[in-house]
């Protein structure tokens, strides 16, 4: 009788243990995150608020190792499942930065302060754009996303139907925040065509709650319209 209690506690902690890394790896896909892209500003700071502007070129010298591992570390990072439609513009943002750092590279190696200042400032421009590229617009619409998410690549196709229909909840909630969001001021001038597009996922994500207990076919037809429509708000800012 122990050794069946013993057994039976294993197999508890074992499929406990199991349990925690699914959903483990299912926060990690919802992160819109690059670690070592965030941890590249370190570097990029100092080069472009303190190297650029004081025409410091040792400080620039000072800064290229750092430069140089640190952008090897982000060409080989990976992004997050939640980010998977942005991999085309993402691998087009790292050509980019790969050919500034380059360049850079060659203007210190020849000792061209022209140069060095120019690739500088492409450099710093480059990594604000792959760093916009896996910026959410709003939080709104970053926490709508994550939840779309789970509904779309994991709950409705392998049928966790308790998980989609509480998710489905979740996402009417979320579809008002993103109604009633505001854009930051980069992003401004799109706030009317923004309102009208978060008006058409509100409904369509309205729809797809009246028919949370349907067939799964129903839910599927239901689903795939928020997400044809999340795609159009998100368009907005590609």
């Amino acid at each position: 009788m122990k050794t069946r209690l013993v057994t039976l506690a294993a197999l508890f902690l074992c499929l406990t243990a199991v349990s925690f890394s699914q959903h483990e790896q299912q926060v990690s896909e919802t992160e819109s995150t690059v670690p070592e892209l965030s941890s590249f500003h370190k570097v990029v700071y100092p080069l472009w608020h303190k190297a650029y502007p004081d025409k410091d070129y040792e400080l620039f010298k000072k800064l290229l190792p750092d430069i140089n591992s640190g952008v090897e570390k982000i060409y080989s990072s990976k992004l997050p499942g939640i980010l998977r439609d942005k991999q085309g513009e993402w691998e087009s943002g790292l050509d980019k930065l790969r050919m500034s750092v380059e360049n850079f590279n060659k203007a210190i190696e020849e000792n061209n302060e022209a140069e060095i200042l120019s690739s500088a400032e492409a450099l710093h421009s480059n990594y604000e754009m792959l760093v916009r590229i896996i910026r959410p617009v709003t939080k709104e619409v970053d926490e709508f996303h994550k939840v779309l998410y789970m509904i779309y690549h994991h709950y409705l196709p392998e049928k966790q139907s308790v998980e989609l229909s509480a998710a489905i909840d979740d996402l009417m909630m979320r579809a008002d925040t993103v109604q009633n969001s505001t854009l930051p001021k980069w992003a401004a001038k799109k706030q009317e065509a923004f309102t009208k597009l978060a008006d058409e996922l509100f409904i369509s994500v309205k729809e797809l709650h009246s028919v949370k207990d349907s067939e799964f076919t129903v839910i599927e037809k239901a689903v795939n319209k928020v997400h044809s429509k999340y795609q159009q708000l998100e368009a907005l800012f590609d």
